[in-house]
């Protein structure tokens, strides 16, 4: 193992199961914690298919394509959140060259995204059982900071981007997804007298705080420079049982990766939103006040 895996992993501990782990304390998500483990206990025959009712694969591969072009080379990422791991199933064949580390706090997911990402599980691919607002990384060891509808559920938001911003290095590149505000939908819901959830907790579910300008006042005042935004999943809406845009090798799917955009178009009825920075300041212990 070279010299910066072993950095990066020397704090965890490897379990039977080949998954590395530490200690943490998920305050505030337990009902979240019982919810996804329940799913995670679950067996799965095709997990793409299982994937593509939730998630475009055709937009996110694409994604990932945008993102890998900010990594340097033998370049580091930490995917947060990172689940079933899929977003880096064809690492090996595009950017063979990058070690990626998957964090997610349901020991259950990375067990399946050992059957997702084969022998790349602990060659360029390492999976590891934490929290996102308690990364035990040393600081800016991390070239990228990729995270998909994870942050969104965090109530600490500020927290989990502190923790992006110190375990990235300068010039460190940081994508978060999260679920975007849908006027389209909004109103089809309450044309039918049915709630749509902005921000909050979901009693008996979790918490979700949709893509919103505190968000990103908060990533832009910790890093100290302007977000770009980003629209995607446009023709994608499980909501309302449109899943064929999100089918892998779709038709549909690479539409919609044309229909993506960074310049606010078709904004409403984007089902994601995604901030893109940069870190370019140093890190200090405490880059801003608390905004809570």
């Amino acid at each position: 193992m070279n010299d910066k895996r072993t950095e990066i992993l020397s704090s965890l501990t490897i379990g039977d199961d080949g998954i590395y782990g530490y200690s943490f304390d998920n305050k505030g998500q337990e009902e979240e914690i019982k919810l996804r483990e329940s799913v995670a206990d679950h067996k799965y025959d095709n997990y793409l298919v299982e994937i593509s009712k939730h998630h475009s694969v055709p937009v996110m591969d694409n994604e990932v394509a945008r993102f890998l072009r900010e990594i340097p080379s033998n370049g580091s990422i930490i995917d947060v959140g990172g689940c079933w791991g899929w977003h880096w199933r064809n690492i090996q064949k595009i950017r063979p060259d990058i070690n990626i580390y998957i964090v997610d706090f349901i020991r259950n997911n990375l067990v399946h995204a050992k059957n997702v990402l084969g022998n790349s599980v602990g060659k360029n691919i390492f999976l590891i059982h934490g929290d996102a607002t308690n990364l035990v990384f040393d600081d800016e060891v991390f070239d990228g900071y990729w995270s998909v509808q994870t942050l969104q559920h965090i109530p600490n938001f500020e927290t989990a981007i502190k923790e992006a911003f110190r375990i990235l290095k300068h010039g460190g590149a940081f994508a978060n997804y999260s679920l975007n505000i849908q006027w389209p939908i909004k109103l089809i819901y309450r044309l039918f007298g049915k709630g749509y959830h902005e921000s909050g907790n979901i009693p008996g579910s979790f918490y979700l705080a949709r893509a919103s300008a505190t968000q990103v006042e908060i990533i832009g005042s910790i890093f100290d420079d302007n977000v770009n935004r980003r629209y995607s999943e446009i023709l994608f809406s499980p909501e309302l049982k449109m899943t064929l845009a999100g089918k892998n090798n779709s038709i549909l799917g690479v539409i919609d990766i044309l229909l993506s955009n960074n310049l606010g178009l078709l904004s409403g009825l984007a089902r994601q939103q995604s901030y893109h920075v940069k870190k370019h300041n140093i890190y200090m212990a405490d880059p801003v006040k608390s905004t809570n």
